[in-house]
């Protein structure tokens, strides 16, 4: 059984970049480091984190000593806000293209338009570009009409360009004035078409990542068109033997928030298989 993997996998720079930042902050000897949220969105790396004393919390309100990390997605402006009150020591990982999302649509605002983010709205990277508006903004995940003179609009950084063309096409039917940015992270588009061109060479194709990660779970759905024999897997113990079945050739790719150890474990179990 042959194995194909896709050029562009385990983190991405915004990623790789976060959590070097986070061991540095361990090196040191950092006491009490909080993150709200995850950090990521990979239960595996996040548990290694933990086990060294990184602690992710839901509620802001639990932080008030030690140091805080602002996870990758961003955080929502009202947290930010409660961190700085609070004095405690913050160290921004966000994503500098998520922060780009969020520069563009205070742009927007600013300058009089309506402003459209096309993403999923319980994704934590919206809810923050969503809070910096002051809530003002619309979030589409499919082509809906929005009727006002001027519309702006953003996209979430893992939104498939596919989809955001689509809304775009349908936001022209009600405005006047359509201002665009494509703030889709180029990483994503890259790993995308290389999963697509890897899925139309192979019997079966292996995305890897957390199953709360949006880019995985939109690599999955990309490819699944292309390649019906398509699993999303977290860590090698998802995988089962009867998938193999005739198939003498495997792709992987994987999110990318998916670390390198974890796709190397995948591998080395289907040669065990």
């Amino acid at each position: 059984m042959d194995i194909l993997k896709t050029e562009h996998i385990g983190f991405c720079f915004g990623v790789q970049r976060a959590i070097s930042m986070v061991y540095r902050e361990l090196d040191k000897g950092a006491k009490k480091i909080y993150t709200i949220g995850p950090i990521i969105h990979n239960p595996q790396m996040v548990t290694i984190l933990k086990e060294k004393g990184v602690i992710p919390v839901e509620d802001v309100s639990e932080i008030d000593e030690g140091t805080v990390i602002f996870r990758t997605h961003g955080i929502k402006k009202e947290e930010e806000a409660y961190i700085k009150e609070k004095g405690v020591r913050i160290v921004d990982t966000t994503c500098p293209f998520v922060k780009r999302v969020q520069k563009h649509a205070m742009y927007l605002k600013k300058h009089g338009y309506t402003v459209v983010i096309v993403g999923d709205r319980n994704h934590p990277e919206v809810k923050s570009v969503l809070s910096y508006l002051g809530n003002d903004g619309i979030v589409l995940q499919k082509p809906v009409p929005v009727h006002a003179k001027k519309i702006g609009v953003v996209s979430q950084t893992t939104q498939d360009k596919e989809t955001f063309v689509r809304i775009v096409e349908g936001l022209l039917e009600g405005a006047q004035e359509v201002r665009i940015f494509n703030t889709i992270c180029e990483s994503t588009e890259i790993r995308q078409k290389e999963a697509v061109d890897l899925a139309q060479r192979v019997d079966m194709m292996l995305i890897v990542g957390g199953t709360n990660s949006a880019n995985t779970k939109k690599l999955y759905n990309i490819v699944k068109h292309v390649q019906p024999c398509t699993y999303h897997i977290e860590t090698e113990d998802d995988l089962e033997p009867e998938w193999f079945s005739g198939v003498h050739m495997v792709g992987i790719t994987g999110g990318a928030s998916t670390p390198d150890f974890i796709i190397d474990v995948v591998e080395t179990r289907i040669k065990k298989l």
